[in-house]
């Protein structure tokens, strides 16, 4: 893996979250501090159980609280 990066769309990125912990996942939109995508691998926490996302779920998260190691593809 290559150093922290601004996400961009199209792109995979290892996803290290202050709140949502760490977990892999493709980049669909960035939309200013947001960021959506689609969980790769991993799973993302939340406080609430039913909000826990895993493989395969959409994600929006804020890019203030995280940051985004680029996976080669």
């Amino acid at each position: 893996m290559s150093t922290l990066h601004t996400p961009t769309a199209g792109g995979t990125y290892a996803v290290n979250h202050s709140r949502k912990g760490k977990f892999n996942m493709h980049v669909t939109n960035v939309r200013g501090e947001w960021v959506d995508g689609v969980i790769v691998s991993g799973t993302a926490k939340a406080l609430l159980d039913y909000n826990q996302k895993e493989t395969g779920d959409e994600i929006t998260v804020r890019q203030c609280l995280a940051t985004f190691t680029l996976i080669p593809a």
